[in-house]
């Protein structure tokens, strides 16, 4: 079974290395990642999501790209 990164670069044809050149990110680093054996910190997503953008040219959410926990999801709300 494939990731939701991992379909989404088949399915645009984005080569795994121009990825990496694009996020900053190893292919080494981004081969766990896109196989579901490490998880990305925020940061890796915010870079692999603003990659797949400018590589895919088109809009690209995170949550088109990984499964997200239900605290990623919701919007913060600032403490009162």
């Amino acid at each position: 079974m494939y990731t939701r990164l991992e379909q989404f670069l088949k399915s645009h044809r984005i080569k795994p290395a121009h990825l990496a050149r694009e996020s900053g990110y190893s292919r080494q680093h981004l081969l766990r990642i896109r196989m579901g054996r490490m998880e990305p910190t925020r940061r890796c997503i915010a870079a692999i999501v603003a990659a797949c953008r400018h590589l895919a040219n088109e809009p690209v959410l995170a949550s088109d790209l990984f499964e997200l926990g239900e605290e990623e999801r919701q919007p913060k709300v600032a403490d009162i």
